[in-house]
């Protein structure tokens, strides 16, 4: 595969929905190679620098490197990437190509050094092997180049099926995950829409250079979620200027970015209206107004001389609206509409300071203003939100065995709704310190033990929590994890609006994780235990699976439960030219009692096993990338009045089979890509559960939105750009 070609692809890859980070070049001089370590294994995503002229880029996949400059004299180029000694070599610019074979070796004391796995999926542009990066994500077929979508093909994810919004990890609902950007929480991580249609999350997978999933276990440094963090570091300065267009089934976009040397402004808009996707894929919901609104968000980003620090600034706002005709929470069988008009505001902010290679000092904030006014038949509603939060942080390596961070976070939250003449309001100020070591007392062992201790104002109640993590290497490539620890949050906004002030809940997490990576490939099987205790439960109601519902009666911390399962992933780069392929898999077994359940049972949303298999394969000659996604969940629990006990009925296995296709292509000095969406290609036609008239003499399916579903689309990139480099 020639090295013109993959970094055509890699870009090709980038825009497939919306994005596209454009190629361009005035060089006269070009700089090319590969890049591999003593071995000789290709180093991905290794940086490359020139240090006179500042030009610079990475290796792709293969390590293979292409830049240009239009510098002419004598210049130092500088190669760099995590856990290799950097390689520097004075060359003289001259006009002409250079080619270079660079070999980047690992220090001694580092050699088979250990890292900790167990509960945490992490990927990003530095690490040579990575499980998932934000380019995995958008060119997931299946997935909707949703940073979610692509998730729930994880192990450990449960597939919402269309009909649920949010992420959904080891037996825990949505409510108990948090997505961080930056180091501070994204309130109102979702799309506001209408119930029983899955929304997909504000934020395109490219913002992020960092995705860290948790799925248990995770650091001391967050809390307030009882099962999962999702944790995203967004992008550094962009390479070069650019300005980008994509028109698609659903709307519009507009992109950009302005390099001023260590300065950049980045822009992008959008506007959306499904009309014309609606008006070819047929729907199993009636949209009287069809969903459409439009986002504006800006980047800026300032990074000091010598790399000692980068300061960040995100801003978006958006809106957006819908109507649906749905079913009827307390008629089964009737429909009533269901409209939203939503208005959200998200501003983040960030800084990191490296005071000296030992000494590093982060600092965030951020705001969120969400506002949702809803008419639901003939009843009005209000919702609004706010979120506002900052973050210290000092971290300090004593050694190279030994290192600590600390840090303190304040939140300010604010909820508002107004229902038809009911009126309910609370304020709530959160705060939070930490304290987390990370002890190597040689290289095959790590422990990392952390503690945090957190207040709320609003119940007058705090906790102390500890977290302990550690890793033994068993090989060159292998290694096992553990992690465990407690974790706390607070009861969900509809029960606080209401006035209840119910003690924090509480789960336990115990996960053990083996884990090889070596050529490409990965190899994951970790088991868990979690416990949950201090659930919310409501006395002296009946059960009724709506959870619109406004009547809780009393509440306390009676809840409990447990999940524990077992999941396997692996995913193979190496063994077929050209093809990327993963397969995850998920047991788990699963029990609470809470909310309004009148005895302990598996959950509503949870499937005892979920299957993905996913395949990406390069067809060169043809400049057309493939992706096919088979996603497999067994049944989910339905609320049956009819059976003698509570919600051991369930729905037959979904099933999903997707693909994606790419095209790239050249007119004169516009580069552009094609790409064509499949969704259920065998049209399947899945019910996820059943609902029951009050008197429980009929049955009714819960399906998805869609069945099938097609969507096509096109991106530009006016960039300029070399024609030889096609």
């Amino acid at each position: 595969m020639n090295s013109n070609f993959k970094k055509h692809l890699f870009f090709t890859i980038l825009i497939v929905i919306g994005s596209f980070i454009s190629l361009t070049t005035f060089s006269q001089t070009t700089i090319k190679g590969s890049i591999k370590d003593n071995k000789g294994v290709e180093i991905p995503y290794a940086t490359i620098l020139l240090k006179q002229s500042k030009n610079g880029g990475i290796s792709d996949e293969l390590g293979i490197f292409l830049i240009t400059t239009e510098t002419i004299g004598k210049d130092t180029i500088m190669v760099s990437s995590i856990g290799y000694d950097s390689f520097i070599l004075p060359i003289s610019l001259d006009k002409k190509e250079i080619n270079l074979n660079i070999i980047l070796k690992e220090p001694v004391e580092n050699l088979d050094e250990v890292t900790i796995t167990a509960g945490t999926i992490e990927a990003n542009n530095e690490r040579s092997v990575a499980v998932l990066k934000p380019l995995d994500i958008v060119t997931t077929a299946g997935g909707q180049g949703d940073i979610i979508g692509a998730l729930q093909t994880l192990p450990g994810v449960q597939r919402n099926g269309g009909d649920q919004t949010g992420l959904m990890v080891r037996g825990g609902d949505v409510n108990e995950s948090s997505m961080i950007i930056d180091g501070t929480i994204a309130q109102n991580a979702f799309q506001s829409g209408a119930p029983g249609v899955s929304q997909r999350s504000r934020f395109n997978p490219f913002q992020f250079k960092g995705t860290a999933f948790s799925s248990g276990g995770y650091t001391a440094r967050y809390g307030q979620a009882l099962s999962a963090i999702l944790d995203l570091q967004t992008n550094d300065l962009p390479e070069k200027n650019n300005v980008n267009f994509g028109a698609n089934m659903a709307g519009i976009s507009l992109s950009g970015s302005k390099l001023m040397d260590k300065n950049a402004i980045e822009y992008s808009g959008n506007y959306q209206n499904l009309q014309p996707f609606y008006g070819i894929t047929p729907t199993n919901v009636k949209f009287y107004t069809v969903p459409q609104g439009g986002t504006f968000s800006t980047r800026w980003i300032s990074k000091l001389d010598e790399n000692k620090g980068i300061f960040k600034m995100n801003f978006s706002r958006s809106f957006n609206k819908s109507g649906v005709e749905i079913n009827n929470p307390s008629l089964p069988g009737s429909k009533i509409n269901f409209n939203v008009q939503n208005e959200n505001t998200y501003f983040n902010t960030s800084f990191k300071y490296w005071a000296s290679e030992k000494l590093k000092y982060f600092t965030a904030f951020s705001y969120s203003n969400n506002t949702d006014n809803i008419g639901f038949g003939d009843i009005s509603l209000l919702k609004n939100d706010s979120r506002a939060q900052g973050r210290a942080e000092i971290w300090y390596e004593f050694n190279r065995k030994f290192n600590l961070l600390t840090g303190t976070e304040i939140q300010r939250i604010s909820y508002l709704q107004k229902y038809d003449t009911l009126l309910g309001k609370y304020d709530e100020t959160l705060s939070a310190g930490y304290l987390e070591g990370e002890y190597k007392p040689y290289r095959k062992l790590a422990f990392k033990p952390g503690i945090r201790a957190e207040y709320s104002q609003l119940l007058a109640k705090g906790n102390i929590v500890p977290r302990l993590a550690f890793a033994y290497k068993t090989g060159a490539f292998s290694q096992i994890s553990f992690a465990g620890g407690m974790f706390y949050q607070e009861a969900s906004s509809n029960y606080l609006l209401q006035g209840y002030r119910p003690n924090f809940q509480q789960s336990t997490h115990y996960m053990l994780n083996y884990q090889v990576m070596k050529s490409n490939r990965v190899f994951r099987l970790e088991g868990y235990y979690k416990s949950y205790q201090q659930l919310i439960c409501e006395k002296g109601v009946s059960y009724t699976p709506n959870q619109y519902r406004f009547n809780y009666g009393t509440l306390d911390n009676s809840g409990s439960g447990y999940a524990q399962g077992i999941d396997f992933f692996w995913r193979d780069k190496q063994t077929v030219k050209g093809l990327d392929y993963w397969i995850s898999y998920s047991y788990i077994d699963t029990k609470r009692i809470y909310q309004n359940y009148i005895s302990k049972a598996t959950p509503d949303f949870v499937s005892n096993h979920n299957l993905n298999v996913v395949a990406k394969y390069l067809i060169e000659k043809l400049q057309t990338n493939l992706s096919a996604t088979y996603s497999y969940a067994s049944g989910r629990a339905y609320y049956n009045p009819n059976s003698p006990t509570f919600l051991t009925d369930h729905a037959p296995a979904y099933q999903n089979l997707a693909m994606t296709i790419s095209y790239l292509k050249s007119f004169k000095k516009v580069f552009t890509v094609f790409y064509f969406s499949f969704d259920n290609i065998l049209n399947t036609k899945n019910i996820l559960g059943y609902r029951y008239s009050a008197d429980g003499s009929q049955m009714y399916p819960i399906i998805p939105p869609l069945y099938r579903s097609i969507f096509i689309g096109m991106n530009l990139s006016f960039t300029k750009f070399k024609q030889d480099e096609l």
